[in-house]
C-alpha cells in the first residue's frame, strides 16, 4: 500500500499535469480526466489555490443546476531564468511556470564574467518576486559544478560556479555544458524514443564538441568530459572554431566522428550545420559504409537547429527544477 504522502504527491502530479496545459477546468472535469475521486480533487485544488499555484477563473456556464467554478494554473507561481554563456556574451530569458518566455536580454561582458552573471541574477530577482531558480549553460567543461579546462574562460577554471552564483543570488541553480543541454533538447525536439541513440557534433565559437544520448539521457562520462572533443590533443591542435576556413573536413575530425560512431553504434549522427560538415556529409556517410560490416549504418543528418535544441534543453531543465521546488518556499 502506498504511503499517504507519496499517494498525495502522485495525485497532485496528475492534477498539475492536466492544468499545466493552460486550460481552465472545474473540479468535476479534473476528477473525470484524472480518474481521481471528487473529494480528493477538491481538497488538492483548494490547497493549490491557497498556495497560489492555481487561480479561480470564474464560473462555468450551465444549462441547468449549479454552476461550477473554473480553475487555471497560475503561470507566475514560479519563474526561472536561463543564462547562456558563449564567448564574452550572456543571453538570458525568463520563463514562467508554463515554460513561456516572459522577458529576455543580451549582455556583452567587458570584464568579470562571474560578477556580471551574479549581478544579473540579483537584478532579476528584485524585479521578479516569483523567481526561484536559474539554469546556466556554458561552453566549457563542467565536472559537477566546477569549471575544468577551458580555453575560452581561464578566469573561471577551478571555480565552483554553481556555488558562487547560488550564494550571490539566493536561488537554486543548475549548471551544465552546452552540448549536454543541446543533446537533451534535440532528443525532445525529434521526439525520439528511449531505444533510439543519437550522437551530435557541433563546431561553434568556442571549438568542437559532441553529445551522446542513449536511453533518453545525455551521457557525460564520469568526469563530465564526454562532450568536449576539443580537449583531445589531435583535435585541439587543429584550432577549430566556427570561423575556420578549410577546403575539407580535417582527417583528424573525420576519424573522430567515425571512431565515436563505431564505438557507440548510434542510430543517428547529427551534424549541426557548418560549411565543413555540409560539404562532408556524403563523405562521412560513405566512410561509415566502409567501416560497418552490417547493413545497419547510422543515418547522417545535418541540422541548423543547435540553438533551438540548446534552449529547449535549458528550458526543460528549468521546468524540472521549478517542479521540484513546488513544495518549497521561494
Amino acid at each position: 500500500m502506498a504511503d499517504a504522502t507519496v499517494l498525495k504527491e502522485m495525485n497532485l502530479g496528475k492534477i498539475r499535469a492536466v492544468l499545466c496545459s493552460g486550460c481552465s477546468l472545474s473540479k468535476t472535469a479534473l476528477a473525470d480526466i484524472t480518474g481521481l475521486s471528487f473529494p480528493t480533487v477538491g481538497k488538492i485544488v483548494d490547497e493549490m489555490v491557497q498556495t497560489r499555484e492555481l487561480q479561480a477563473m470564474g464560473m462555468q456556464s450551465s444549462s441547468g443546476g449549479r454552476c461550477s467554478r473554473l480553475y487555471q494554473y497560475n503561470s507566475d507561481f514560479r519563474n526561472a531564468i536561463v543564462l547562456i554563456l558563449e564567448g564574452q556574451t550572456i543571453d538570458w530569458f525568463l520563463l514562467d511556470s508554463l515554460g513561456m518566455t516572459k522577458n529576455q536580454g543580451h549582455i556583452d561582458v567587458e570584464a568579470g564574467l562571474l560578477e556580471t552573471m551574479a549581478l544579473l541574477l540579483q537584478t532579476v530577482r528584485r524585479s521578479e518576486p516569483s523567481l526561484c531558480c536559474f539554469v546556466l549553460g556554458i561552453a566549457a567543461n563542467i565536472n559537477g559544478a566546477i569549471v575544468q579546462q577551458s580555453y575560452e574562460y581561464p578566469e573561471l577554471k577551478g571555480i565552483n560556479i554553481l556555488k558562487e552564483l547560488e550564494c550571490a543570488s539566493g536561488l537554486k541553480g543548475a549548471v551544465g555544458n552546452d552540448m549536454e543541454f543541446s543533446a537533451e533538447g534535440s532528443w525532445q525536439r525529434l521526439r525520439l524514443n528511449d531505444k533510439t541513440s543519437l550522437i551530435s557534433f557541433y563546431l561553434g565559437k568556442c571549438g568542437f564538441g559532441s553529445s551522446f544520448v542513449f536511453n533518453g539521457k545525455a551521457l557525460k562520462g564520469s568526469h563530465n568530459l564526454a562532450g568536449e572533443i576539443e580537449l583531445l590533443p589531435w583535435i585541439h591542435q587543429e584550432k577549430l572554431t566556427q570561423d575556420v576556413s578549410a577546403n575539407a573536413l580535417p582527417e583528424s575530425v573525420l576519424q573522430c566522428i567515425l571512431t565515436y560512431a563505431l564505438v557507440a553504434d548510434p542510430d543517428i549522427i547529427q551534424l549541426y550545420s557548418h560549411p565543413l560538415f555540409l560539404q562532408s556529409q556524403q563523405e562521412i556517410a560513405d566512410r561509415l559504409k566502409q567501416c560497418y560490416n552490417s547493413d545497419k549504418i547510422p543515418a547522417v543528418r545535418v541540422s541548423d537547429r543547435f540553438r533551438m535544441d540548446y534552449e529547449i534543453g535549458l528550458s526543460r531543465r528549468a521546468l524540472t527544477m521549478m517542479a521540484e521546488l513546488k513544495d518549497e518556499s521561494c
